[in-house]
């Protein structure tokens, strides 16, 4: 009897990366170790990372809220002075 197929079959990748880079991961890993699981679990991982919010400065926030039209003008004017009130308090 023959083994199931499986529901998410691997595909070749070809990707270019530095020698320096090979190099390292080959020194991390041992030698019955599969590289191609390595870089899926660190993809899986990237991908599955929450970004952290908090390392994006209010202001810049605030900009990108403007930029992509979320809030006005005079919103983004009183948010600002918002922010320059409570740096200044601190």
């Amino acid at each position: 009897m023959s083994r199931p197929r499986s529901t998410d079959p691997s595909v070749a990748l070809s990707i270019a990366v530095p020698q320096s880079l090979k190099t390292r991961l080959d020194q991390e890993l041992s030698y019955k170790q599969s590289r191609s699981r390595w870089v899926c679990h660190a993809i899986k991982e990237k991908l599955n990372q929450e970004f952290d919010y908090d390392s994006i400065p209010t202001r810049q926030l605030i900009g990108m809220l403007h930029a992509r039209n979320v809030i006005t003008t005079e919103l983004l004017t009183s948010l600002m002075m918002q922010v320059a009130e409570t740096a200044a308090e601190q």
